[in-house]
């Protein structure tokens, strides 16, 4: 296994395992209401989703990291909790999913960086 895909790697295991470390201690202690349930999908989980691969990875695009991480833990948390897929709070996780895929993808692309002229 190369260095690149070694740093790839690693972020896309931060996001997967921070994600829900965060989504734990949330949920116990705010509990969901609508104003915690819209924060932390559309809010917390494209901010971390984001942030996290920059700090532990050196690549220079987290794309790949930043889109695999979250569906893993999207896929967890659907079979986790997919026993409610009728409730509505199981309809704002889903739909959260395809709304951060293409805020992170459209984030993540407005702050690549220019290739600089040498």
């Amino acid at each position: 296994m190369n260095d690149k895909m070694k740093e790839q790697l690693k972020g896309m295991i931060t996001v997967a395992i921070v994600l829900p470390l965060i989504f734990a201690p949330f949920s116990l202690l705010l509990g969901w209401d609508v104003l915690t349930l819209l924060l932390f999908w559309f809010v917390i989980v494209p901010a971390l989703t984001i942030y996290l691969p920059m700090k532990v990875s050196k690549q220079t695009n987290h794309l790949i990291e930043s889109l695999v991480g979250m569906t893993i833990f999207y896929g967890f948390m659907v079979f986790m909790i997919y026993s409610h897929y009728k409730t509505d709070y199981f309809q704002v996780m889903v739909t959260s999913y395809i709304v951060n895929i293409v805020l992170v993808t459209t984030v993540t692309l407005l702050k690549k960086p220019n290739a600089s002229p040498h």
